[in-house]
């Protein structure tokens, strides 16, 4: 087992393009990581340099205390997992779990006591005398696992190793690892860009956006504390909801007008902007789709919208609703309180009233995108 600790990490390609920036990261022993972010923000080329399948352009890189820029691949006492499973398609899955073991020239016998152990670990002892295309995608991806764990590595690094996969074989996989992690007690890092994978699995979870960190923290700090417009947008879904408003400080209190509606702020939000010294500013405010109600028709202190879209979901619904001229945002409505007359209602061109609670509320400087509640964290 072994930590991990990337200093001042950056990658340069030979036409001067920085796709890595100035990375920082100390990552425990036995922790579970996850990289996550769009397309081409950098997390897979940060995974590939920690392999050593991508030179490292400046900084350092240590795999326990071993400085390890400079040390093949096969020297750095990690397995690594891909999204396209990268199996041999003309041997046995046996075989395919065996091949790293043979190149060490390991004893037979613990390289048979090493693969069944494995196998049934991932549940595929009856298809170790199977090829590869006799396989399911999930199949297929649990003997890319069970070639991995093998190897007993110190570092477990795995690349999308979902995304081919159907969504009901995802959550599948995506409960398995979990298992797996428990089972297999060594360190991950973990790559994806799905923000789901990302708040179940990892301990903590690394946002990244072109090539820089924009925060680390637990799936619960990066989704209760967002540093940041991106953070806030990237992390939920359906996505936080951004209102174009005005802070309002009077004494030691604070109030957000939007939409001609305000919202007293209280609790640790008033606290938090009183203690930074936030003064009467524009702001855009956050508040996820499941922090906002319905409301009475005759409630003075909500906002009108009409509904655009409503997508029935199974136990919620995904109401799509314009409030002033230019202004989308999305409810998540539980239906097992709507009357079967209010579930009518909520149709293409009706119009509802809706509230939301200052205690949730997100607040960010439009300028620089940072929060004004968690700056200092």
């Amino acid at each position: 087992m072994a930590s991990v600790s990337l200093q001042h990490i950056k990658k340069v390609y030979d036409n001067g393009v920085e796709v890595v920036h100035d990375f920082n990261l100390e990552i425990k022993d036995k922790e579970f990581i996850v990289f996550v972010g769009p397309s081409g923000c950098g997390k897979s080329t940060t995974l590939r340099m920690v392999a050593g399948l991508e030179d490292i352009t400046g900084g350092e890189l240590y795999i326990g205390d071993r400085l390890v820029n400079d040390v093949e691949p096969k020297d750095r006492d990690i397995s690594m997992v891909f999204q396209n499973y990268a199996l041999y398609p003309h041997i046995t899955v046996y075989e395919n779990m065996a091949f790293p073991l043979r190149l060490r020239k390991m004893d037979k016998e613990e390289i048979h006591k090493r693969v069944v152990q494995a196998a049934e670990i991932l549940g595929i002892t009856e298809y170790l005398g199977r090829k590869p295309k006799a396989l399911s995608g999930g199949q297929r991806q649990r003997v890319a696992i069970g070639r991995a764990i093998v190897r007993d590595p110190s570092v477990f690094l795995m690349d999308e190793p979902l995304s081919n996969l159907d969504a009901k074989l995802r959550n599948q996989m995506r409960a398995e690892i979990i298992l797996l992690r428990k089972r297999v007690d060594t360190t991950f890092i973990y790559v994806t860009h799905d923000q789901t994978e990302a708040m179940t699995l990892g301990d903590r979870i690394v946002i990244m956006q072109n090539g820089y960190i924009e925060q680390v923290g637990t799936p619960a700090e990066v989704f209760d504390t967002p540093h940041n417009l991106f953070v806030a947008g990237f992390i939920g879904s359906p996505q936080m909801n951004f209102f174009k408003a005005k802070l309002n400080k009077s004494g030691e209190s604070y109030s957000v007008l939007v939409h001609g509606h305000t919202v007293q702020l209280e609790g640790d939000r008033a606290a938090l902007l009183k203690e930074h010294n936030v003064s009467s500013q524009e702001i855009v405010l956050g508040v996820r789709p499941e922090h906002i109600a319905l409301a009475q028709d005759d409630d003075p202190n909500s906002i009108d919208g009409e509904i655009l879209v409503n997508e029935m979901m199974g136990s919620e619904l995904h109401l799509h609703v314009r409030c002033g001229d230019d202004q989308n945002i999305i409810l998540r409505v539980p239906t097992i309180d709507l009357s079967p007359e209010k579930r009518r209602s909520l149709v293409s061109g009706n119009h509802i009233r809706f509230s939301f609670s200052s205690k949730v509320v997100q607040i960010f400087d439009p300028k620089s995108e940072k929060s004004l509640l968690w700056t200092n964290l």
